[in-house]
């Protein structure tokens, strides 16, 4: 979820301030850059692992199409420009701590020594709690200098990542049983995973409900019931995530988020009430 639109909504929302084109957009340059980098990084390191798995042996590193060192010069060219665009924004101010540390936490999450992703329970707080935690911040500090966000805003963003990076790292349980790894989900097993995701998912529907009802516009409860419409789509993958169709499963999500993004920025702008 790209987070960061969603935190500078809010904060011009709460404050009343004038989301500045430019600099929304330069902040959107920097995090994209920054996003394209991390995940190609990410493709990078579990190339070996991901050839061995049925979905993920189809992209572009592991199955051939991008050379190895392509990748990786194309990560460090994409995170330099991330980091440029943050400088030329905000200086060494929030905003780039925040890329800085989303950086580093990938580093630590992927690469050898550290391989967080491959260590119980540091691999959650790691993929889906620091990182969703920063995204968010960096659209926060593009305009207010303060890490001060809402607690239910907060919660909203970290009950859904956390809920949904949970079943995600359920469907892998036999790739990464196969592969020998103590993550998290091979150490306390699919059903466990299954309620932790099942009561952050939930905690995330009833903080945005809360922030509605509180700090945002009602429109946007209007919002998030015309997203439960998609709540169909999902059963399958909430009843049993190893059978989930991971390529179907990504489209519907990214889907889903662009015209959640797209309805909170033109609610902003377009305000119905």
């Amino acid at each position: 979820m790209e987070t960061w639109q969603i935190a500078a909504v809010t904060v011009g929302l709460l404050y009343g301030i004038e989301l500045e084109p430019t600099r929304f957009l330069l902040g959107f340059v920097s995090l994209a850059f920054l996003w394209s980098c991390l995940y190609a990084l990410n493709d990078y390191t579990d190339r070996h692992a991901d050839a061995l798995h049925d979905v993920k042996k189809k992209r572009a590193i592991p199955a051939g199409k991008v050379p190895e060192k392509i990748a990786l010069l194309f990560s460090v060219l994409l995170v330099s420009a991330s980091i440029a665009t943050a400088f030329y924004v905000n200086g060494f101010g929030l905003l780039m701590v925040c890329v800085l540390i989303m950086l580093a936490n990938q580093i630590l999450y992927t690469m050898k020594p550290f391989n967080l992703k491959k260590r119980p329970v540091v691999d959650l707080i790691s993929g889906s709690l620091i990182n969703p935690i920063f995204r968010f911040y960096a659209g926060w500090v593009l305009f207010i200098p303060s890490f001060n966000a809402p607690i239910a805003v907060l919660l909203f963003i970290l009950g859904f990542q956390f809920g949904g990076y949970n079943l995600y790292r359920t469907s892998s349980k036999d790739h990464e049983e196969k592969l020998g790894l103590k993550s998290s989900v091979v150490l306390f097993g699919e059903k466990n995973m299954k309620l932790v995701a099942y009561a952050a998912l939930t905690i995330g529907a009833l903080s945005y409900i809360i922030a509605s009802l509180t700090i945002l516009p009602i429109t946007y409860l209007g919002l998030g019931f015309l997203m439960l419409l998609a709540t169909p789509f999902y059963l399958s993958a909430l009843k049993d995530p190893q059978a989930i169709d991971m390529k179907k499963m990504y489209w519907l999500i990214y889907i889903q988020y662009a015209v959640f993004i797209a309805g909170f920025v033109l609610l902003y702008y377009f305000p119905l009430i």
